[in-house]
């Protein structure tokens, strides 16, 4: 198999890597665009501190409409965002108080992300099959502007100035990028899915009907390169040099994102990964497995006590969930020796580790821990 590059010009779009959040930062599903689920810059919750966190405050994270589904929260600009009863809001992270509410009645929420002074939601309607797309000001929740999808949507991620998301406007497959300022469309590939929609430093994969898969540039949707194989992206590395790839025969695969050529294959399948500079992560049954970055050979692996939810990575800890409700799984991220852990969890929903806090939602309530 060989993957050819369609452009140089179109690969130097995307040479530009964009800035680490900080610590305390926590702006999308995932950590960042890349969704690595690797928090580097966190330092307040390390191996000598976590054995004495506890249950601070406590907030619903949803209304009574059945179709109101919590999501888990992120943490940028000394706000804590999360569904909450109604719609979104922006929180105290030291105390719970809430600090602005942003109504979205009679919708779920699907995706949140921060970027640029803007909440950006994805959201869909409890009465029909329509999703929205809204931002509003991250610091007063005022409304910014809206765009209605035309159909189902359900992934997200923001990068470089656009928003993109999977959507099926008219029930067609399509991967379509909005200006993050205004609302406006920049452009669309009808024909493609971004299954597991993140950038791998500026670059998307997606899957081309009937025609394998292909990288394109962010803002601009132009392809880099592409493949006959059926590749769907499970998560990047922190450097946005690589992918990690599905749908390759059944083992996660490790992808140069610049070429489109395979690093290393495993014969481990993963849905997800969690991924540092050295290791990668994923959860496999009742245990978390960990990987060599470099290589693909196993290191070890960490039982837990029931299913394994996305493990996530913040400073040099491991945070497992599992189950629903069964207790959290701390672990040194190098070795995998137990430290802490206790708190309930929810194997469908990662912790968020920012500013030295641990916050756990099972989609109904969300609890901060420190």
């Amino acid at each position: 198999m060989s993957c050819v590059l369609v452009s140089a010009i179109a690969a130097a779009l995307v040479l530009a890597q964009p800035l680490p959040a900080s610590g305390s930062e926590w702006g999308q599903p995932g950590y960042g665009p890349g969704a690595t689920y690797f928090n580097p810059g966190e330092s307040g919750l390390t191996a000598a501190t976590v054995g004495a966190v506890r249950k601070r405050w406590e907030i619903p994270t949803h209304g009574g409409p059945d179709c109101e589904i919590g999501r888990e929260p992120l943490v940028s600009g000394g706000n804590v965002y999360t569904s909450d009863p109604g719609g979104v809001g922006a929180y105290d992270p030291g105390s719970g108080v809430r600090r602005w509410h942003a109504a979205l009645p009679r919708r779920g929420v699907s995706r949140m992300a921060v970027g640029d002074g803007k909440l950006v939601t994805l959201t869909y309607a409890c009465d029909g099959q329509g999703s929205y797309l809204n931002a509003f000001q991250s610091s007063t929740g005022a409304r910014l502007w809206e765009v209605p999808l035309g159909g189902p949507a359900q992934d997200m991620v923001v990068d470089r100035g656009v928003v993109v998301v999977d959507t099926r406007p008219d029930y067609a497959l399509s991967t379509t990028a909005y200006r993050l300022t205004d609302g406006h469309r920049s452009w669309r590939l009808t024909g493609t899915r971004g299954d597991g929609l993140l950038s791998a430093g500026g670059r998307l994969l997606l899957r081309t009907e009937g025609q394998g898969s292909r990288a394109v540039a962010v803002g601009t949707g132009a392809t880099l390169w592409q493949t006959p194989e059926n590749w769907y992206a499970v998560g990047s590395d922190p450097a946005g040099t690589r992918f990690y790839v599905g749908g390759a025969g059944g083992g996660l695969t490790a992808v140069d994102a610049a070429t489109g050529v395979p690093i290393w294959k495993s014969a481990w399948p993963s849905p997800s990964v969690t991924a540092d500079e050295e290791r990668v992560y994923f959860p496999r049954h009742r245990s978390v497995v960990c990987l060599d970055a470099r290589t693909g050979r196993k290191l070890w692996s960490v039982h837990l006590p029931d299913a394994a939810g996305q493990p996530v990575r913040a400073g040099s800890l491991l945070y497992s969930p599992s189950g629903m409700d069964s207790p959290l799984r701390i672990t040194d991220a190098a070795t995998g020796r137990g430290l802490r852990g206790g708190m309930p969890s929810d194997q469908h929903y990662p912790p968020t580790v920012a500013g030295g806090r641990l916050f756990l939602t099972d989609g109904a309530r969300l609890r901060a821990y420190f």
